[in-house]
């Protein structure tokens, strides 16, 4: 009599926990680093997922050190480049962190879903900075206006 799990059962619960774990990845803001990490492809939408799950100080930390190194960045895909331009931007509008997660919770979460149901999600970095720029815009408390 066998008392272990069948391979399939192993299988099975790794499989569970991979994906818990990368569920929680996707949540904590850190997705497109994870498929980085990987070697993976990063599929463009994955790039909003920083700035509307990552923790605050993720945000502020980002935007300090491309000040401090004058915009230079070790890893300077384009798409970095415009997170980062963009948590600069969310951040002179909402710096205190009740403030951030009120315009994450009514633009940033509702804007990541809608890319991640889209047929064809941002191509190009551009679209990536208007669409997240457009949809702060129509922010109540927006300062760009």
């Amino acid at each position: 009599m066998r008392w272990g799990l069948s391979q399939g059962d192993r299988r099975s619960r790794r499989q569970g926990r991979d994906l818990v774990q990368e569920c929680g990845i996707y949540l904590s803001g850190h997705y497109a680093d994870y498929l980085e990490a990987r070697d993976e492809n990063v599929p463009n939408w994955a790039w909003i997922n920083v700035l509307a799950q990552a923790d605050p100080e993720l945000l502020r930390s980002l935007v300090s050190e491309n000040a401090l190194s004058c915009g230079v960045r070790r890893r300077t895909s384009v798409w970095r480049q415009a997170i980062v331009f963009l948590a600069g931007e969310i951040l002179s509008q909402q710096n205190d962190d009740r403030g951030l997660d009120e315009l994450r919770r009514s633009v940033l979460v509702p804007l990541e879903l809608k890319w991640l149901a889209a047929d064809r999600p941002p191509e190009r970095p551009f679209e990536l900075v208007r669409s997240v720029l457009g949809a702060l815009d129509q922010y109540p408390s927006s300062r760009r206006r």
